[in-house]
């Protein structure tokens, strides 16, 4: 992405029939349903569809609620779902979108409080020298471990990147009365999800932890978050993680919030 203003940031959101075979089958392995996606985008230059999915910013993420699968889709430019119609009972429904969802996000501003959610694949990479998985990217289990990598993504997306959010805290009275401050999110361990992928010459299958967090965050930083919800946060975006949805919170917040 170029340091040029980006006017248009486009989330399309798809109904899926949960009884069509291929979407059981893309249910049980997400690559396959992002192999799908990427038929609405054109090819990247040299042709991967690795590189088309950073090309074009795709960023996906399922919310499988009430029986019906709901799929929403960022993008940089306008997808066509024109295709989807020739996949037998793949939808439940037309498309909805694409709609420009950048004119809202600019006027977003640093001190902002908002609603988030985010499926994420927490992982930290081990760094003992005498360990020998050193190197390689291990998941975190534990709730504790998974906010505590939420927050560090806040102050460091990447590798001297700012997030450009933080995470908002709450009071909260213990059995002896003492007083802590906790982060305003939920977290919810969606267990192991397959990531079967395949080319040309070879398949393997994968599997990453599904973590889905819902809270309050506050931006800091406008134009870091700004690159935040066009980047994505965390690793898997090919497999349906990394994508952060935000809405207005609630008017006035509870003064514990703050």
């Amino acid at each position: 992405m170029n340091e040029d203003p980006i006017a248009n940031l486009f989330l399309s959101r798809l109904l899926l029939n949960p009884r069509s075979r291929q979407v059981r089958s893309e249910m049980a392995h997400y690559y396959e349903m992002h192999r799908t996606l990427m038929r609405a985008f054109p090819k990247a230059t040299d042709d991967t569809q690795a590189k088309a999915r950073d090309e074009f910013g795709v960023l996906f993420r399922v919310d499988d609620l009430h029986g019906v699968t709901t799929v929403y889709v960022q993008s940089l430019i306008k997808p066509d779902w024109s295709f989807l119609a020739g996949l037998s009972d793949y939808l439940c429904a037309d498309a909805e979108g694409p709609k420009n969802i950048m004119p809202a996000y600019q006027n977003l501003h640093s001190g902002q409080s908002l609603r988030f959610r985010l499926r994420a694949n927490p992982t930290k990479r081990v760094a003992k020298r005498d360990d020998p998985m050193k190197g390689k990217r291990v998941e975190l289990t534990r709730e504790n471990e998974q906010i505590d990598w939420l927050i560090r993504k806040g102050l460091e997306r990447e590798k001297g990147v700012s997030g450009g959010f933080e995470l908002l805290m709450k009071q909260v009275k213990d059995m002896r009365g003492e007083i802590s401050m906790v982060p305003r999110v939920n977290v919810f361990s969606e267990g192991k999800q397959n990531g079967r992928k395949r080319d040309a010459a070879y398949g393997h299958v994968t599997t990453q932890l599904a973590v889905l967090f819902e809270g309050l965050l506050r931006v800091t930083d406008k134009n870091a978050f700004l690159e935040t919800l066009l980047r994505g946060i965390g690793p898997g975006k090919a497999f349906g993680f990394g994508l952060l949805s935000v809405a207005p919170c609630p008017r006035p917040l509870p003064v514990e919030a703050a």
